[in-house]
């Protein structure tokens, strides 16, 4: 009897929901808030592809409220983030700052994520800060865009998803593109990840969130443009990478370090 009265208080606590949810293999929970940097070619879907084909034991089941041109000031003064948050049943909540705003206005995103951060401790989630990449045409940002994301994580003892490091370490390896052209990362605006650049980000989210190496997954991403509504991840049109691109892509997210 007195192991069945635990038993129940353990499962009023929030921490105990998680590990239970962890011990029965059930369905990764991520929610992504940010801009098109995560819908553009629906990053979250192609986690979930890469989790699918890995058979891992927990499937990846994301959710998004994601807004072109997005800060994160936005979502926190908007109608969906925080209510998405205070919802609950959570594993993970992945943040995704406007591409620039680290740059511009490192005060407001080290404020706006603490708050964010404060929602996502009352859910009992735990927090990704899902660092992104400097423009094409300004490589040299990417060391301020690191610092203000691994400042901002430290913070708040989130853990750092370092995109823009992999996505800089593959801009010096592929060397200078020929004018008028753009690396394979990008797409014509210079800003926005191409397929190949959305497979980037998510190999190293793969390894943040399910702690093992990239290396050997699939060739797959996918390819849109469209703003999502709020709620689960859309099922985007697939598409690929070529192998061995892939694969200089797994070796150098792998080496990354959270």
């Amino acid at each position: 009897m007195k192991y069945r009265r635990l038993a129940s208080l353990l499962l009023l606590v929030p921490g105990a929901l998680w590990a239970q949810r962890r011990a029965t293999n059930a369905p990764m929970r991520v929610l992504f808030v940010g801009n098109s940097y995560t819908y553009v070619n629906d990053l979250p879907m192609v986690i979930a592809d890469l989790a699918a084909a890995a058979h891992e034991p927990r499937a990846f089941s994301p959710e998004v409220v994601l807004v072109g041109g997005a800060t994160l000031e936005g979502h926190i003064a908007g109608h969906d983030a925080l209510p998405a948050i205070a919802r609950g049943g959570w594993d993970v909540i992945v943040l995704q700052e406007q591409s620039t705003r680290p740059i511009t206005d490192p005060s407001k995103m080290l404020r706006d994520v603490k708050t964010l951060a404060d929602a996502a401790k009352k859910v009992n989630a735990k927090l990704v800060l899902y660092e992104t990449w400097a423009r094409e045409q300004a490589p040299a940002t990417q060391d301020s865009l690191t610092h203000v994301y691994r400042k901002a994580a430290a913070d708040v003892g989130a853990t750092i998803a370092p995109v823009g490091e992999v996505w800089s370490a593959f801009r010096a390896q592929e060397g200078s593109v020929p004018p008028g052209a753009h690396s394979k990362l990008f797409r014509d605006d210079g800003s926005h990840p191409s397929p190949v650049g959305t497979y980037v980000a998510a190999t190293v989210l793969y390894q943040t969130l399910y702690g093992k190496s990239p290396v050997g997954l699939p060739a797959i991403t996918r390819n849109t443009f469209d703003q999502p509504p709020v709620g689960p991840a859309p099922d985007a049109p697939r598409d690929s990478v070529p192998v061995a691109l892939a694969r200089k892509i797994q070796e150098l997210a792998s080496k990354a370090k959270n």
